[in-house]
């Protein structure tokens, strides 16, 4: 069963370097059947492809994986949660928000290289990979 939710940053790095810790670890969580994804994740992986060859490899693999639909309160979790964050000075990424929101609903831990998500942490409730 999917745990694992995997943030763009972690699947940029891997087509990126897969040689790399994060690629690795992606590959071990792969082989296992731990990994996760979500439309929004989806979307900004298959629009950076860098031809129809890539394109195509990459949605057939997308579509090997736990698909997690969006949370009925996904807008009005989002909108709250960015009106928090900024009242404390910190202006995070709709799409970061999407995916924490997504990672809390689902309770699936997030696999990310982005730091915003320490922040987003303080008002989504969501656990990630040390």
């Amino acid at each position: 069963m999917s745990r694992v939710l995997v943030d763009s940053s972690v699947w940029i790095e891997m087509l990126r370097n897969g040689e790399s810790a994060a690629a690795r670890r992606l590959g071990r969580l792969l082989q296992d059947g731990l990994v996760c994804t979500s439309g929004l994740i989806q979307a900004e992986i298959l629009s950076g492809a860098r031809s129809d060859r890539e394109f195509e490899g990459l949605r057939a693999d997308f579509s090997a994986l736990t698909f997690l639909p969006d949370p009925p309160d996904l807008w009005d979790t989002v909108a709250v949660a960015r009106y928090r964050l900024a009242r404390k000075g910190f202006e995070a990424s709709i799409a970061d928000l999407v995916v924490a929101a997504s990672a809390c609903h689902h309770r699936k831990t997030l696999f990310t290289l982005d730091h915003a998500f320490e922040r987003i942490k303080g008002v989504i409730r969501i656990d990630t990979l040390p």
